[in-house]
């Protein structure tokens, strides 16, 4: 029936493995666990799930090389042997008990559904602040406010989806952070519901606000290749309409030489204790613009 799907890079997923066992068996379904590890370079990440090997109805391979998570992600959807698939992503914990029988009780309903992320309350160390804030104000949304953008308020970290259904969204599977944006947008091109439902899972693994910064650059390049292959619409997402008007209105290059003056300022805010999200809106901004410029 389920096909439980982990990809795994530098961390021990004992407790999130452990949880959801205890959950499978309890429910009494036919279900797999299957974890790869996209060759993880931490030795003590990889002692530490050692213990897959002796887990019931569980999978544990290890990749030769990093491939990335898109790849990893399409690696364990077909190796799945079941035709409904749960996507886990290594750093997170469900928030309840019921977690998987919530997901269970109503698959049938729709062929994506998706219950929450949420952040722990006790903040984490000053150099993760920013992460963690932008984590609170605008990952953890509300059941209500996820209902009413469907398609750009899901993430597979902890996605239910069924097999054929994921296959052919065809997701390429580059070694690019940010990709997963192309999965939210094929689901929407097709037209395919999501049933969000209150079923939170606590996302723990917060980087500090430099390696952040570095993913958000990473991320804004791979959107920006994204549009310009066509693969997803200049206007999905709010990032890329400001852009857009702002390079059809003449604005762009005033505000790229206006923001690299004050960068050095806005990146010293942003690694700081109290970082400001609206300057970080802007930081994307500038680069996302910069960016396309420089691929024109």
């Amino acid at each position: 029936m389920l096909s439980i799907l982990i990809p795994v890079y530098n961390t021990s997923v004992f407790e999130l493995v452990s949880s959801i066992s205890k959950m499978a068996e309890a429910l009494t379904i036919a279900y797999e666990i299957i974890v790869i590890d996209d060759a993880s370079t931490a030795s003590e990440t990889l002692d530490a799930n050692e213990f897959l090997y002796e887990l019931k109805n569980c999978s544990y391979i290890k990749s030769k090389s990093n491939k990335g998570r898109t790849a990893t992600s399409e690696l364990l959807a077909t190796t799945a042997a079941y035709e409904f698939l749960l996507f886990l992503d290594a750093d997170i914990l469900p928030a309840s008990p019921q977690f998987l029988k919530n997901i269970i009780d109503n698959h049938k309903q729709a062929s994506v559904i998706f219950g929450g992320i949420q952040y722990e309350k006790t903040p984490p160390e000053p150099q993760k602040m920013l992460r963690y804030i932008y984590g609170i104000k605008r990952e953890d949304r509300s059941f209500e406010t996820r209902r009413k953008q469907p398609h750009l308020s899901i993430t597979p970290a902890a996605l239910f989806i069924k097999k054929d259904l994921y296959l052919s969204l065809k997701i390429p599977v580059h070694n690019s952070y940010g990709l997963d944006i192309l999965l939210t947008y094929r689901l929407k091109q097709k037209e395919v519901p999501i049933l969000h439902i209150e079923n939170p899972v606590i996302h723990f693994g917060i980087e500090d606000s430099e390696a952040y910064l570095q993913k958000t650059y990473e991320g804004l390049q791979t959107l920006a290749h994204l549009e310009e292959q066509n693969l997803i619409s200049e206007t999905y997402r709010p990032i890329q309409r400001i852009a857009r008007r702002m390079q059809k209105s003449g604005l762009s290059r005033g505000y790229l030489k206006l923001f690299e003056r004050v960068l050095k300022k806005a990146e010293k805010n942003l690694c700081s204790p109290r970082p400001s999200l609206k300057l970080f809106d802007s930081y994307r901004l500038y680069y996302f613009l910069k960016i396309k410029q420089d691929n024109a």
